[in-house]
């Protein structure tokens, strides 16, 4: 009898140990059959998931129909590998696209393709410029510090610095790069790309929402004030206008906030000269936020025109202290908050009218 009983314990054991197994391999088919259909499976229903070292090629093999290929973990720190490389590419080409679009606002801003005629009357690309006071340096050298080549020459008479390149293959990189995103300067650079006999690439005017061209544009030709009397920051575009600056459309490139447009006629007394200017401007309390969002997103290298976009957030917390007595602690904080801001890397802050109003 104990016997019996032994042996049924252990029959029982041994049919629960089967069970167990077999649920286990059960499990492992079902699992194998899930990562297979994030594989690939072929038209005998094999499997084509490694399971191959790289120090052991034997494949492990459930059955004639159904051949298992999964690799090891060393061959995933492969794979793992790979999608890392894959993915920073992905982000030094996003990077490339944002300078270089930011690098095209910068030239259509302070920039000049200084082509000249030859002996043999053909236009000849001498140098790429870009002229800054020496305040901006920094987005000299930002453009140096990327493309690695170039020199920046500093004016021993004036406030300025120049960015040039002059070597031809140089050139002729920088040109095939910017092909498609130069709007301004459209004749010096046809001439550059006839000069390297490169097709020229009409660019699309409509600067799409968050293009970091709009950012090289306000570093060079734009502008960040504030208008006293309306109590707001802005933000301002201003050029000749002509037949590729009056196509310029800046409608959807801060979302949300579209800039007033302004053609009106300008004066030159020191040279009895007219011309038609064209502006942008960003004049709106509630389009403020959106202005800040953009920047953050596609930041100013020009330190005091981004230093003022960056207090916006904080002006609008303060923005109605306007209101208050001028003795009350509100309008010291608002009058202390604009007296920073206006100060902020600007030798002429005492000139700004509305200075002695709030002092």
């Amino acid at each position: 009898m104990t016997y019996y009983v032994v042996a049924q314990m252990g029959l029982n054991n041994l049919c629960f140990a089967i069970d167990y197994m077999l649920g286990t391999i059960f499990l492992v088919y079902y699992l194998l059959f899930k990562l297979n259909n994030l594989s690939k499976i072929d038209k005998s229903w094999s499997f084509n998931l490694l399971l191959n070292s790289q120090n052991n090629n034997n494949t492990v093999t459930t059955s004639e129909n159904y051949c298992t290929n999964i690799q090891s973990a060393e061959n995933c720190k492969e794979f793992s590998e790979t999608i890392r490389q894959l993915s920073n590419k992905k982000k030094e080409n996003d990077s490339d696209s944002k300078f270089y679009n930011w690098f095209a606002g910068i030239i259509d801003g302070d920039g000049n393709f200084d082509v000249r005629k030859d002996s043999l009357n053909h236009h000849k690309l001498k140098s790429i410029r870009i002229k800054l006071h020496n305040r901006d340096v920094r987005i000299l050298t930002r453009i140096q510090n990327y493309l690695h080549i170039g020199r920046i020459r500093a004016d021993k008479k004036k406030p300025h610095s120049m960015y040039i390149i002059s070597r031809k293959k140089d050139m002729e990189y920088i040109i095939t790069r910017l092909n498609g995103l130069i709007r301004i300067k459209i004749p010096g650079f046809k001439k550059a790309c006839t000069y390297y006999n490169i097709e020229f690439k009409e660019p699309n005017y409509n600067i799409e929402p968050f293009d970091p061209y709009f950012s090289g544009l306000i570093d060079t030709d734009g502008s960040i004030v504030f208008n006293y009397s309306g109590n707001r920051i802005e933000c301002n575009l201003e050029f000749q206008y002509n037949e590729y600056t009056q196509k310029l459309n800046f409608d959807n490139t801060i979302p949300y906030y579209k800039p007033s447009v302004l053609v009106r006629l300008q004066k030159i007394k020191k040279y009895n000269k007219e011309y038609k200017s064209i502006g942008f401007k960003y004049q709106t309390v509630k389009g403020m936020m959106y202005l800040y969002d953009f920047f953050m997103k596609n930041r100013l290298y020009c330190d005091f025109k981004f230093y003022r976009v960056t207090k916006i957030k904080e002006f609008l917390l303060i923005r109605n202290y306007n209101k208050e007595p001028k003795g009350s602690i509100e309008f010291k904080i608002y009058a202390d908050f604009l007296l920073d801001w206006i100060q902020y890397r600007n030798p002429l802050w005492m000139k700004v009218p509305f200075v002695d109003k709030i002092r």
